[in-house]
């Protein structure tokens, strides 16, 4: 490949998203538009396919315990980043066991195997999961034409990531955390029916961002509780966070639900689209990155990587609600992001010596989109 070399780094939080991705030296692409794109959506995610593949097999797990489509499942994801960490901090013994080299003695050599061992069998139980998400997969496909897991709540790689998004959520003004209580809760019958109806209004409304999203998404995992809108998280890539409360009717926008799932969709689908299309291209050069700006959504300055994920999002938000059927709430909503989204992009504008070729065209694009005002 290039002489490339895997490497999947998370988790750290990016203006409220648990993301951070280093790209795969060697590789070329990582393109991604405003407009949505299924075709090079899916060139991303096959590149990050083999970088998890990559991560699995230098852990010492055989390539055939899992198949290609296997790869896809945000669980998968997270077991790489998991076996990338354990090997970091692995001492030589492990390797050793790995290649075939002379066993090492002692104690050391039997950690090392035992290592080796425990990574095989949660990689094959992985596996299993994975195919059972397939299975619930297929069923939605068959009412929504759209192969999508809504998940369940025993997925422990999705918890596990509630968990880590509770502790780096900005602190209440009033610095408490205790009444934070967002945890991924299963799907009603009648959630289940606002989300097909969700893909029926995107279908009719927007049939490339559903397209992509067929491809770049495997499970959306409801949210019950308190403390979270949503949120995505590079360790379970692939995976979407929303809380039940977006599916309901009693918004302050005065949106129907089916439009704030949608709308919920939509964004985060577009921040696992940044990722993967980072993942193999950089946005921003490194030495901006980390600077700090002051975002359209959020209070507090965050890293400039998340202001221009924001601008993405934003862009394609505005798109979307100039394609929902018209109506006050709709235009509302769609003025409240078209002003997030030029001030976003005036933001970023004045920082564009940090970005990258392929960041200053995606905010070339955006702004276009911010420019044209009211649909």
């Amino acid at each position: 490949m290039n002489g490339g070399r895997a490497v999947l780094v998370g988790p750290a939080c990016r203006s409220g998203r648990i993301t951070r991705i280093d790209h795969w030296d060697g590789l070329s692409g990582g393109c991604v538009r405003i407009e949505p794109d299924a075709g090079s959506a899916r060139s991303d995610e096959d590149r990050l396919d083999e970088l998890v593949a990559g991560c699995l097999t230098a852990a010492g797990c055989a390539a055939g315990t899992w198949t290609p489509t296997d790869l896809r499942y945000p669980g998968l994801h997270a077991t790489a980043h998991r076996t990338q960490r354990a090997r970091r901090t692995a001492t030589p013994a492990l390797e050793q066991s790995r290649t075939g080299a002379p066993a090492a003695a002692g104690a050391e050599g039997g950690a090392a195997s035992g290592a080796l061992e425990q990574t095989e069998e949660r990689v094959r139980a992985m596996v299993l999961r994975a195919r059972r998400s397939q299975a619930r997969a297929r069923s939605v496909e068959k009412r929504t034409g759209w192969a999508v897991d809504l998940a369940p709540s025993g997925e422990d790689h999705l918890a596990q990531s509630v968990r880590r998004a509770l502790r780096q959520a900005p602190a209440p003004a009033d610095g408490s955390r205790g009444g934070r209580t967002a945890e991924v809760t299963d799907w009603s019958a009648e959630q289940h029916e606002v989300f097909e109806e969700g893909c029926r209004i995107l279908q009719a409304a927007w049939p490339q961002m559903l397209a992509e999203l067929r491809v770049t998404l495997r499970q959306v995992a409801l949210l019950g509780g308190w403390g979270i809108d949503g949120f995505t998280d590079f360790t379970v890539h692939g995976a979407v966070f929303v809380n039940s409360r977006r599916l309901g009717d009693q918004g302050t926008e005065g949106l129907a639900g089916r439009f704030r799932l949608v709308e919920a969709l939509v964004h985060e689908g577009t921040h696992n689209r940044c990722d993967a299309a980072a993942a193999s291209a950089a946005f921003l050069r490194a030495s901006g990155a980390q600077e700090l700006a002051s975002t359209p959504l959020r209070a507090d300055p965050r890293p400039l990587a998340g202001l221009f994920q924001q601008v993405a999002v934003l862009a394609r938000s505005v798109l979307l609600y100039r394609r929902l059927p018209d109506g006050p709430a709709v235009r509302d909503r769609h003025a409240v992001l078209l002003e997030q989204g030029g001030r976003g992009a005036a933001t970023l504008r004045g920082r564009a010596g940090a970005l990258t070729d392929a960041g200053r065209e995606l905010l070339d694009q955006a702004e276009a989109v911010f420019a044209t005002g009211a649909p």
